[in-house]
């Protein structure tokens, strides 16, 4: 009920810093004055865009069944691709007011991400996506690819304009400094964006060109994602360490000598208890070292402030690094090393599975004008029953089902119910899902 509004807002929200954006190209007044409000309206809006996000990842792991919280469905994509460009927004507008750089990257930065919305709004609202997130086919969406297409091109017109004004003086000096990281940021931001674009409109290309369907499913995404990801867990790690201009390497390597030791430890606590894989031992070993970044520049910063430490653009978003740290973390886990497995449960014997012990203990039976329900009452060693269902409506002749989750700090066990539903005869087939770190 809450997510498709809350995202709405997000991308309304964006209108603001685009409207500020075009309106400094068309006056000329390109310099910094408009920074801040537009700012400040990009941070309300990504995070109505986040929250948003999040409550999908709730909604599909809660509702739909299929024990995931992300499934690189064209619509999720849809609200994920102004995601990422507000958040390289965000850290590189930062460079701008320290320095002055990066000034074409911000209002780029700005454009792309108000027309991601609209592309966004026609992605869900057409009809031309298969998704349980779309909206039925509406009239609305060959106007707003007009729309998408208008604000694009007039934007890239302004911007060609106003070139020799948005050139900054300066440079980065060096790749081993804050405004070095910040572009180096700003140009994985822009891979991953053109990633998740791509694998989102091409078989809509296809199928528009050729009059045949393809899909690009998670491998695609995995694949050009993962070593993405890791690498921004890398910068995440080194930027807070580096100061603006230049650094020198003997200080930076004392900076990081904490952190790094954290993720070592990190790396090699991932190992005791069973990690492997290349990709997931990176994810551990370098988010350690990321949150101890985070953390020892908290913990100056608080040395220095005391509680003021927590409040302030740069301490703030250490907080927020650290959230990010642990998400990222906890997907890679429950990823890489999620058991699962079918179960035939009799009612008054228990079956085994990943260390636990599930029972049928009985079956309840909802039925209305619209629909029949039936639910399997599975015990989890010993204690509460958990109620995975099916429901059956009638008048489509569709089966949904409904996931039941007992959720604990180290892992989830998630339920769902298997047709055929044997009643009669006491039998039911469930199938269990062990997945670590999900509450993370």
């Amino acid at each position: 009920m809450f997510h498709p509004p809350i995202l709405y807002l997000g991308y309304v929200g964006m209108t603001v810093p685009f409207a500020f954006a075009v309106a400094a190209l068309i006056t000329g007044k390109v310099d910094d004055g408009w920074l801040h409000v537009t700012r400040r309206w990009t941070l309300a809006a990504w995070g109505f865009l986040t929250f948003g996000i999040a409550l999908g990842g709730w909604w599909s792991y809660e509702v739909l069944g299929w024990s995931g919280v992300w499934a690189w469905d064209p619509v999720e994509n849809a609200s994920l691709l102004p995601w990422i460009t507000g958040t390289a927004y965000i850290h590189s507008v930062m460079v701008q007011e320290r320095r002055g750089l990066l000034r074409v990257w911000n209002i780029s930065l700005l454009i792309a991400t108000f027309s991601l919305t609209i592309l966004g709004t026609f992605l869900t609202r057409s009809g031309v996506l298969n998704s349980v997130h779309a909206f039925s086919e509406s009239d609305i969406g060959p106007w707003l690819l007009v729309a998408f297409g208008v604000i694009v091109a007039a934007s890239l017109v302004l911007v060609f304009m106003r070139g020799d004004q948005l050139r900054s003086s300066g440079s980065v000096e060096s790749i081993y400094s804050r405004e070095g990281a910040f572009l180096l940021n700003n140009i994985l931001f822009a891979v991953f964006a053109f990633v998740v674009l791509l694998g989102t409109v091409f078989p809509l290309v296809v199928e528009a060109l050729q009059q045949r369907q393809i899909v690009v499913g998670e491998p695609f995404f995995d694949q050009l994602t993962v070593p993405i990801g890791i690498t921004m867990l890398f910068i995440m790690a080194v930027a807070p360490m580096l100061p603006w201009r230049r650094s020198g390497r003997d200080s930076l390597g004392e900076k990081l000598l904490v952190p790094a030791v954290v993720g070592l430890v990190s790396l090699g606590l991932a190992v005791a208890v069973g990690a492997r894989g290349l990709a997931p031992l990176l994810a551990f070993g370098l988010g350690g070292f990321a949150a101890g970044s985070a953390l020892a520049h908290l913990g100056r910063a608080i040395r220095a402030q005391r509680l003021n430490g927590f409040v302030g653009r740069s301490n703030g978003g250490m907080i927020v690094h650290l959230g990010v740290i642990m998400i990222c973390v906890a997907l890679t886990a429950s990823n890489s090393f999620t058991r699962s497995q079918e179960i035939d449960l009799v009612l008054g014997r228990e079956a085994s599975f990943a260390g636990h012990t599930f029972e049928l203990v009985g079956f309840e039976e909802r039925t209305d004008s619209r629909s029949n329900s039936v639910r399997a009452l599975v015990s989890i060693d010993g204690g509460k029953a958990y109620a995975p269902a099916i429901t059956k409506f009638t008048r489509i002749g569709m089966n949904v089902g409904t996931p039941s989750v007992r959720t604990s700090l180290t892992h989830d066990i998630y339920l769902t119910l298997e047709p055929p539903v044997r009643q009669d005869s006491g039998q039911a087939r469930i199938k269990v899902f062990v997945k670590p770190m999900i509450l993370w």
